[in-house]
């Protein structure tokens, strides 16, 4: 997937699970091709509210934060692309039956330890369960859970779904929660529909075929 979010188209979130989707706030081929999703500070803030991990609210209240505190957003904000990456690093070495560089684990393990930091069990109407205290005061507020999203997902059955995309120009991740886990393709409108289509060029040509090009 390489769709542009400039201005305030929205992102494409298909990954099935918070973190993967985080991961592939890049677009296109990591050591290839690619296209940055996450340009500064406020794109983070528009994917937060699109995930609906920051309300309207918070949201307007980071973004006045930024912009009185520019220093702290753009450090947020390097921090933010540093665990996206290891996060990507980390799944696509679980995709490649691989285990993840020791680096990439501490960086997750440290922002996993700042995020439990902040939490508290609380009783709920099935028992017991977590809660987050406020965290107003933290311009990388967004990445408390999506370090717990990926130690959750490390940590489950899931973990065996996690798929790359097959595109050799696309290094989307996703969970395939289709019945055969058979998933290829991050979108099969996008890189799916890619593939298809070179398929079946391939064919004409074996075949001795020109493909009709449309007007």
């Amino acid at each position: 997937m390489s769709n542009s979010t400039t201005n305030d188209q929205p992102f494409e979130l298909i990954a099935g699970q918070l973190s993967l989707d985080f991961a592939n706030s890049l677009g296109g081929h990591r050591g290839g091709v690619s296209e940055e999703h996450l340009r500064a500070y406020p794109d983070l803030v528009r994917w937060g509210r699109q995930t609906h991990l920051l309300s309207d609210d918070r949201a307007a209240w980071l973004s006045r934060e930024a912009q009185e505190h520019p220093g702290e957003a753009s450090a947020a904000f390097a921090r933010a692309l540093t665990l996206r990456e290891a996060i990507y690093r980390v799944f696509a070495a679980v995709v490649g039956n691989a285990q993840p560089a020791p680096a990439d684990l501490a960086l997750l393990n440290a922002e996993l330890t700042a995020a439990l930091a902040d939490g508290h069990i609380v009783t709920s109407a099935d028992g017991f369960a977590w809660d987050w205290r406020d965290e107003r005061h933290s311009l990388a507020q967004v990445l408390g859970p999506i370090a717990r999203s990926a130690a959750d997902l490390l940590t489950s059955d899931e973990r065996r779904l996690v798929r790359e995309c097959a595109s050799d120009t696309c290094t989307w991740l996703f969970v395939d929660h289709t019945k055969n886990h058979r998933r290829r393709w991050c979108s099969p409108s996008s890189c799916g529909n890619v593939a298809k289509v070179r398929r079946y060029r391939a064919r004409r040509r074996s075949a001795g075929k020109a493909p009709k090009i449309s007007a």
